[in-house]
């Protein structure tokens, strides 16, 4: 047998080898949970748009991309730490801090220093539970640069545990769990 008869006797193999898998794949259930609904491209595609719209509302102080990113009551559950949360409106993560009295110090930031965080999302993972609701998953690193030093600090790892809602066909955030540091 010629090289490149081996070659694509290799390579043909390889797609019967993945068709199989993609076959058992479409058979298996589309959840741990034991959900039976199989998302469309659109589902898939809109609650990725909703996760991105919370970061990059956020990151670029664009107020209408967070709107579109949650549900009007929605809300995010803050674990700045391991036995501690609080819960608050969405608009309230958004809107910073209050302003400060005259002649108060400077606010820092969870570093000591006044550079706005930049959120890395490292990872998602979404989970279907029917056609209007959805979990999301994913591990986030802040990243402080101080553009006067060039000096760049990594803040504590956290992650984002979602859940969404699917209302007359758009995909939102209805409640949001941030965990910085441990579970």
């Amino acid at each position: 047998m010629s090289k490149s008869n081996i070659y694509l006797a290799v390579i043909a193999g390889a797609f019967a080898v993945m068709a199989a898998g993609g076959a058992q794949a479409q058979a298996a259930p589309a959840s741990a949970a034991g959900s039976t609904y199989k998302p469309t491209l659109e589902d898939w595609v809109s609650v990725n748009d909703a996760v991105d719209n919370y970061t990059l509302g956020l990151e670029l102080h664009d107020m209408a991309r967070f709107d579109r990113a949650f549900w009007p009551k929605g809300t995010i559950v803050a674990q700045p730490e391991p036995g501690k949360s609080f819960t608050m409106p969405y608009r309230a993560a958004a809107a910073g801090p209050p302003p400060r009295p005259a002649g108060a110090p400077p606010m820092t930031n969870g570093i000591g220093t006044g550079a706005e965080p930049w959120h890395l999302s490292l990872s998602h993972h979404f989970e279907f539970q029917s056609p209007t609701k959805a979990t999301h998953y994913g591990y986030f690193v802040s990243v402080y640069p101080d553009l006067k030093t060039k000096i760049t600090t990594v803040g504590l790892p956290g992650h984002y545990a979602d859940t969404l809602e699917k209302r007359n066909g758009e995909w939102r955030i209805l409640q949001r769990v941030t965990v910085i540091g441990g579970k």
